[in-house]
Formats: structure tokens, C-alpha cells, sequence
């Protein structure tokens, strides 16, 4: 379930990249999928960084730690957004979108979703295949697959139906640190098991 939430999470903020750029930003499609270069390297990077934190253990330890963090990039990505200042004519190319002052720090709140997300969901996966009996591993990743998309799909029709209502863009980014709090709870209960079981 926190596997799932986590994707639900990305896909939320996944469907509200290209329509954040140009109406919030006012920024091209390549500043959208900018965006998205930096979030699949944040993930890499959260990757390998929990790797080294955890030593090659396979562990939920910082998941719930992971995903408050994660949370708290949302919400400052979701400030410097508010704080972006208005245009008249134009989008803004990449150059020109990097050169805007607020540019950096939000390519930085970015980096940090992407980086804590990574932390989060990837001790995750090696723990769903590592502690559950080898006869029900394929099983059990094809259960959780099925799961994040059913998640994915959810995540999908509430960000539409936000934008059907009106919900301003900004304020539907705040749905997403929402969602890492519950994410949190799921980490934790998870760890505490681990805890339990390893006695």
C-alpha cells in the first residue's frame, strides 16, 4: 500500500507538470519535460543515497522519515509556484525559464521530491521481494503491480476531477503532500513490523 500511494502520488504530480508549466509558469513543453529529466534523476540519486545510508541492508527504516521529507518539498514547490510572478505574453523557453529568479529553487524543490521519493519507494521494492516466503515472490510483485495501477488510475481521476471543480493547479500540488502523510503512516506501521519480526 505505500508502494501504491507513492506511484499515486507521482501520477498526480505527473499529470500536473505540462499544465503547471504553461499556466502557473508560464514555460514551454520542454520546461515540462525538464521536469521530468529532474525527477527520474532525483530518483536515482534517492536510489543510491538510501543504499549507502542502509549499508545493503534491506530495511523500511527511513521510508517514513523519506516520505515527511518528500511531503515538505511539495509543499515549498507549491510556494515558490505561488510565488512565481505573473506574464503577459510568451512562454518561456528553457533559457529564459532557468534564468527567472525563482528558476533555481524550483528546479531545487523539484530535485528534493524526486530524491526523498527515491529514499522512500525504493527500500520498498527490495523489501517486498526479500520478505515474503520465494514461492509467493512472483506473486506478490504481480499483486503489488496490480495494486499501484489501480492507485495510478485513482490518482488520475482525482487530479482531473480537482481540475473539473476549478481547483487552481498550486493548489492541487498540495493534495500530493497529503498523500505523503498517509504514505508515512504506512512506512512506519511497516517498520514496525519489520521490527517485530526480526524480535
Amino acid at each position: 500500500m505505500a508502494i501504491s500511494f507513492f506511484w499515486a502520488v507521482g501520477t498526480v504530480l505527473f499529470i500536473q507538470f505540462p499544465p503547471l508549466a504553461k499556466n502557473v509558469l508560464h514555460a514551454s513543453k520542454e520546461v515540462a519535460s525538464l521536469f521530468l529529466v529532474i525527477f527520474s534523476v532525483g530518483i536515482a540519486i534517492g536510489s543510491v543515497s538510501i543504499n549507502a545510508m542502509l549499508k545493503g541492508t534491506v530495511s523500511a527504516r527511513w521510508s517514513a522519515p523519506s516520505v515527511i521529507v518528500m511531503g515538505l518539498f511539495v509543499v515549498a514547490f507549491y510556494l515558490v509556484c505561488r510565488a512565481w510572478p505573473p506574464m503577459e505574453d510568451g512562454l518561456l523557453d528553457v533559457g529564459a525559464f532557468i534564468a527567472r529568479p525563482l528558476a533555481i529553487p524550483l528546479l531545487l524543490c523539484l530535485l528534493g521530491i524526486a530524491v526523498a521519493g527515491g529514499m522512500f519507494v525504493v527500500p520498498l521494492y527490495a523489501f517486498l521481494t526479500t520478505f515474503v516466503p520465494k514461492a509467493e515472490t512472483a506473486r506478490t510483485i504481480a499483486a503489488n503491480n496490480i495494486v499501484n495501477s489501480g492507485a495510478m488510475v485513482i490518482g488520475s481521476l482525482v487530479a482531473m476531477a480537482l481540475s473539473a471543480m476549478g481547483l487552481p493547479l498550486q493548489e492541487q500540488v498540495l493534495l500530493s503532500a497529503a498523500m505523503c502523510v498517509i504514505s508515512a503512516l504506512l512506512g512506519a506501521q511497516l517498520y514496525r513490523s519489520e521490527r517485530a519480526a526480526r524480535g
